[in-house]
């Protein structure tokens, strides 16, 4: 049955065509993709990605994917809402990628939710353009997205990727990072303007499914919480490294690290969130009544990206390389007991993505030598929901599985993930 919010949330793209307000979504052909060169993407592309990491004991580097078809691409400009001001409106962008197939008329759709990103324009419609407007170059770093296309939208899948509001074609409003109703709005307008694109061209949609890394993995449990709550069916989502309680993972990176295994960027999740926070929630003075006063400065510079390229962000990096992640937080706040009462806190508490019951098969892939999110953090949904069950021993029962990449890193567990995914959802189809 049609939800409350979804009956609403079709209202307004019926009224969209007329309503000053709200422009009908555009889509804009980007490109043809050539099978050949997605296969390339899957490869060479791969190499240089991992180029840099250490894998733990265990690892397997999975063998590389081809892409079976070319891919249209569209970029899309959607008129959106934010939950947490009131409705007010706004512009968001995102990818559409399309199969080129003999016959198109059925289609299994998934939604892919990137992960945190340095630069603006490191999204999905800028991933497969050489330029941006900004200093900072994006196509290395957006190249999770060309992944994603390559194993799916190359076979047979349609591929819908938001940017999210405050990124891409968006990136003047500020970034929404962390910020659950937000996110799952701008995911959720984006795949029902992309339905309507499809049918348009004589495409329906059959399967539905959900994929994300890091970030985008609590945002595609996010989304699959706010599909499910508006009846829209589910068929299953995979996330990979996937924080799915910010407050957890954020509290176990300040007042329990790992010395020699925490990324040494895990800063900029401090920097992106709390001035996130401050725009989203309030009140005005969140972040300087959380940060300390000496990295005031550079953590606004990170979340605005006002730095001076790659080398102005490196010089950022630099000057707080001595700094252990909890001397980011003001002195009074350096207690887990204050810290978890602060508004910060509490703000991140307050937009987890996993206390709730899946309706769809959910599978959660998380490494053992991550560098970012923890183990536990990994499994922690798992264990919620076999609270709900009761029964942590009988799996069957429950919706969600952690699934342990022995060795993988924060980019290496995506990397197995993303096809063992793909494969999972393709024996779902069949």
């Amino acid at each position: 049955m049609f939800t409350l919010r979804l009956i609403l949330a079709l209202i307004c793209l019926v009224a969209a065509s007329t309503a000053a307000f709200a422009e009908k979504a555009v889509f804009t052909y980007l490109k043809t993709v050539s099978a050949a060169e997605l296969t390339r993407m899957l490869d060479a592309e791969r190499a240089t990605f991992i180029a840099t990491q250490t894998p733990g004991e265990g690892y397997e580097l999975p063998p590389v994917s081809t892409a079976a078809n070319d891919v249209d691409l569209y970029t899309v400009v959607y008129q959106s809402h934010v939950p947490e001001q009131g409705g007010k409106s706004i512009t968001a962008t995102g990818l559409v990628a399309i199969p080129v197939l003999a016959d198109r008329s059925n289609l299994p759709l998934i939604v892919y939710e990137h992960g945190t990103v340095y630069g603006k324009y490191e999204v999905p419609s800028y991933a497969f353009v050489a330029s941006n407007p900004s200093d900072f170059p994006h196509y290395d770093g957006s190249y999770e997205t060309r992944y994603m296309a390559g194993l799916f939208a190359g076979n047979g899948y349609v591929l819908v990727a938001p940017d999210y509001f405050g990124m891409g074609g968006s990136a003047a409003q500020p970034e929404a990072y962390f910020v659950k109703a937000s996110t799952q709005q701008a995911s959720e307008d984006l795949y029902l303007d992309a339905v309507g694109f499809l049918q348009s061209k004589g495409i329906a949609q059959k399967e539905l499914f959900i994929g994300g890394w890091s970030q985008g993995g609590l945002n595609a449990t996010g989304l699959q919480e706010r599909l499910e709550a508006d009846g829209i069916p589910v068929t299953a989502t995979f996330t990979a490294s996937a924080p799915a309680d910010p407050y957890a993972a954020l509290n176990g990176l300040l007042f329990y690290p790992r010395v020699g295994i925490d990324a040494p960027w895990v800063n900029t999740i401090m920097a992106l969130s709390v001035f996130a926070f401050e725009n989203y929630f309030g009140p005005a003075d969140l972040a300087r009544s959380t940060l300390d006063p000496a990295v005031y400065d550079d953590m606004k510079a990170i979340y605005e990206r006002s730095y001076e390229g790659q080398e102005g962000l490196k010089q950022i990096m630099e000057r707080n390389a001595s700094r252990g992640l909890l001397e980011y937080l003001k002195p009074e706040l350096r207690d887990p007991v204050r810290f978890g009462n602060s508004d910060y806190g509490r703000l991140l508490a307050s937009n987890e993505t996993y206390r709730q019951t899946f309706r769809a098969p959910v599978r959660m892939y998380f490494g053992s030598h991550d560098e970012v999110v923890k183990q536990m953090i990994g499994v922690l949904m798992a264990a919620y929901q076999a609270v709900l069950i009761g029964n942590w021993s009988d799996q069957s029962k429950s919706t969600v599985s952690p699934i342990d990449v022995k060795g993988g890193t924060h980019r290496l567990t995506f990397i197995t993930a993303a096809p063992a995914a793909r494969a999972w959802m393709d024996g779902l189809r069949n």
